[in-house]
């Protein structure tokens, strides 16, 4: 396919824009006929986007003038002679699918390609386990193209601090990022006193603890910790990110990364940074995978998880994740660690 336009749909977290942003310029470096767009839901994080300009590339779909704009230049491709694919950030929702059969019936794109409904244009096998590589094998499929194994090695598609400055300090540093943009369902949040036992036995233990992030938990787990040590030695600071940038440059300076399953497993990813990651209730395909990455579930529930708050033991759910099994996870990791003695 010489001349083709790429329309995705994407929605709205920092984790969509990293793993969406490093594949569109994966699929446009690799083939320079092609070009790719993202209509998203509102996503706040678009603004990092510095590769070219965004206005020309996103899309807000709650944003009427960017739609019309949209519309205006899909029309564009199609009198340039490009053959326009509507397709959905995986696993796919009823709404992309809505918007891309919208568009069709406008004459503004030529198929509908999907994952999951039958009734879409064209169906593509779903090949990988990862959202990064699922995506690769998806555009290669449509592109009658392969992408070399190092594609699927995840960047950052936006600019990152240039310098990191890791701590003197000669022990291992462990981050701790306890929150998820859905941290007001409970299946997504793990118990305050878990964090505290965690970070209590590694300031023991003699490591190096970073508490960060930007959010309601981040400052109210700084709180408890601060009042529950105060008094106490060890190395234990909070971090608050003003912004991504200094969210990335804290993350630059981490030995381990421990986190729920959110937007920072695939930064983590990205900077190839050891991590244990607490999942729950997200899909597999969100979570990353690799040697240096741990993942601790919920093994008690029935049925696999479906992006969905449940509020039922059948499910899996953060919350009900038992502390012994991830301090065993963060000590494996840190077993890797020449300077660190349980």
């Amino acid at each position: 396919m010489d001349k083709a336009l790429l329309l995705y749909t994407m929605t709205g977290g920092l984790g969509d824009l990293v793993v969406m942003g490093d594949l569109v310029l994966k699929i446009e470096r690799q083939h320079p006929g092609v070009r790719c767009l993202l209509v998203h839901r509102g996503n706040p994080h678009v603004h990092l986007w510095d590769a070219d300009n965004a206005g020309e590339r996103f899309f807000n779909v709650y944003r009427p003038g960017e739609m019309f704009h949209l519309i205006r230049t899909l029309g564009t491709f199609g009198l340039r002679g490009y053959r326009r694919l509507g397709l959905q950030m995986a696993p796919g929702s009823l709404q992309g699918y809505a918007l891309h059969r919208l568009l069709q019936r406008m004459g503004r794109i030529d198929y509908v390609v999907d994952f999951n409904l039958i009734n879409a244009d064209i169906i593509t096998p779903r090949r990988g386990e990862y959202i990064l590589d699922i995506h690769l094998n998806q555009a290669a499929e449509l592109l009658g193209t392969e992408f070399a194994p190092e594609s699927s090695v995840l960047s950052i598609p936006f600019g990152v601090p240039a310098e990191v400055r890791k701590s003197a300090v000669s022990v291992p540093r462990v981050g701790i990022h306890p929150w998820s943009r859905r941290g007001s369902f409970r299946d997504f949040v793990w118990p305050l006193e878990c964090w505290t036992e965690v970070v209590e036995q590694l300031v023991e233990n003699g490591v190096e603890v970073v508490l960060f992030g930007k959010d309601v938990q981040f400052y109210e787990l700084q709180r408890h910790l601060e009042a529950k040590r105060r008094g106490k030695g060890g190395m234990f600071f909070g971090s608050p990110s003003a912004s991504v940038p200094e969210l990335i440059a804290t993350m630059g300076t981490l030995d381990l990364l421990v986190t729920v399953n959110t937007a920072v497993v695939h930064l983590g990813l990205a900077l190839n940074k050891p991590m244990v990651i607490l999942n729950g209730p997200s899909l597999p395909l969100w979570t990353p995978r690799g040697s240096s990455v741990l993942v601790v579930g919920d093994d008690d529930a029935l049925f696999p998880g479906n992006d969905r708050p449940m509020d039922n033991a059948l499910f899996p759910s953060i919350h009900r994740i038992p502390l012994e099994r991830v301090l065993t996870a963060i000590d494996s990791q840190l077993a890797r660690h020449t300077a660190y003695q349980a």
